[in-house]
């Protein structure tokens, strides 16, 4: 019965990760971007959420509306200001954005740390839904519930965007030939806008539900980034269902490892896992779908 309340535990803390994932994976397959900046999103939507219901008075639900129209904006603002003149100049190497990224990272970063007083926040006691479901000697929070249900739904809802909508074929032919695509009609920047849109909501909301349980920090995103960046690896790039899957798999390895090896250990399984599937299945352990397919 320890196992299975780990194991449940466990995909609760992947769902978190698996709406970060989703959304790192979106901007790394259609700009072929590695946006380290993609976890200060986060950090400033859990922010933002936090604001609204302590100095607000705002519901959660509706707090985690503004997480995500905050990380969405966030993502927009920053692919504009920053991503989109690399790519006026045709100067959009890896090098470039990733040095770029950094820099907002750090910058953004501090913005947070600024906003905050560098102090731990907390959701207010009572405002973040705190029932506990009971089963067959199982507990399971309400949040734990809500937060896998929310993972899935996004989830579901970018993947029929990405493979069954005319805006999700532009945004994937953009993806794997910006010059192809312009030349077929697509205009690229609105795919792009979109695209960071969509990566940037889920970030957001994942911001969110990290932060619903427990004090955070300005530095809440940082964490989040690695894991996305696993979990992205091991569930293959290309494929909004497998960041999703990846995150999922490393909650609950890392939930169960906390359990039966130790908390110390976490990180080390992690990334001793994401080395093991990049030589074994470096495409990732899902198949990998090819975005210029319609």
């Amino acid at each position: 019965m320890l196992f299975v309340q780990q194991l449940i535990n466990g995909l609760a803390l992947g769902a978190v990760y698996a709406l970060f994932a989703v959304g790192f994976g979106v901007v790394f397959s259609t700009m072929r971007i590695l946006n380290l900046a993609q976890g200060v999103y986060a950090t400033w939507g859990a922010i933002f959420a936090y604001w609204a219901v302590a100095h607000a008075g705002l519901p959660f639900a509706v707090a985690c509306l503004v997480g995500t129209a905050i990380g969405a904006v966030a993502a927009v603002a920053v692919d504009q200001v920053a991503f989109q003149p690399l790519r006026s100049r045709g100067g959009e190497q890896l090098l470039g954005t990733i040095i770029t990224s950094v820099a907002l990272w750090i910058s953004l970063r501090e913005a947070a740390s600024l906003a905050t007083g560098a102090a731990p926040l907390g959701f207010p006691p009572g405002t973040v839904p705190g029932g506990l479901i009971r089963f067959a000697g199982l507990r399971v929070l309400a949040t734990q519930v809500i937060a896998v249900v929310c993972a899935i739904a996004v989830t579901a809802v970018i993947h029929v965007i990405l493979r069954h909508t005319r805006l999700g074929a532009a945004i994937r032919a953009v993806g794997h030939d910006r010059g192809a695509a312009m030349l077929g009609g697509v205009n690229p920047r609105v795919a792009i806008l979109t695209a960071a849109a969509l990566a940037g909501a889920a970030t957001g909301l994942a911001g969110v539900f990290y932060a619903d349980g427990q004090t955070f920090t300005f530095g809440l995103g940082d964490g989040l980034l690695l894991q996305g960046f696993a979990a992205v690896v091991i569930g293959g790039m290309g494929d909004v269902r497998g960041a999703a899957f990846g995150g999922f798999a490393i909650g609950v390895v890392q939930v169960l490892s906390a359990q039966y090896i130790s908390n110390s250990f976490q990180d080390a399984i992690t990334f001793g896992l994401l080395l093991v599937v990049l030589v074994v299945r470096p495409r990732g352990l899902l198949k990998t779908v090819e975005l210029g397919r319609a």
